[in-house]
């Protein structure tokens, strides 16, 4: 069974997993309020990702004995996965389980992936790693159809 945890602020990256994965979807949600123009967007939340800020958000309970396989999605934000994302691995240690990565970007994923890998116990075996660049033309995109 698989365990599908993202966070998704504009959407794309829920789309995106949701296009290539079947399970239970676990959504983080944070608890910091978001500037709604876009230019503010990756002004604030990049320099949370930069300076590795701390976020706090919306805990849920998941059982990892239930999944054999977990699928993890993040958007970059400032050439790294999001603050939420961080914070949620570092407090949800999974171990012996088949890992997807998938990161959704606008054409700068840096070491995001890099990232992604020393958030997760070694005993994980990471299967795929996608990162899809959606770019402005997300709707019209076939990138995420691969």
């Amino acid at each position: 069974m698989k365990a599908i945890i993202y966070y998704s602020l504009s959407g794309h990256t829920k789309k995106a997993l949701e296009e290539r994965f079947q399970g239970d979807f676990f959504r983080l949600k944070g608890k910091i309020k978001i500037p709604k123009r876009y230019f503010f967007q990756l002004a604030y939340l990049g320099m949370f990702s930069s300076f590795n800020a701390k976020l706090a958000y919306e805990p849920f309970e998941i059982d990892f004995d239930k999944y054999n396989e977990i699928v993890l999605g993040s958007p970059v934000w400032a050439w790294t996965i999001c603050p939420f994302m961080k914070k949620f691995l570092k407090h949800n240690k999974f171990k012996n389980k088949k890992v997807t990565l998938l990161l959704t970007n606008e054409g700068g994923p840096g070491k995001a992936m890099e990232h992604y890998k020393k958030y997760l116990d070694p005993s994980n075996e990471i299967v795929d790693e996608i990162s899809l660049v959606l770019g402005l033309d997300y709707e019209k995109s076939t990138i995420i159809k691969r």
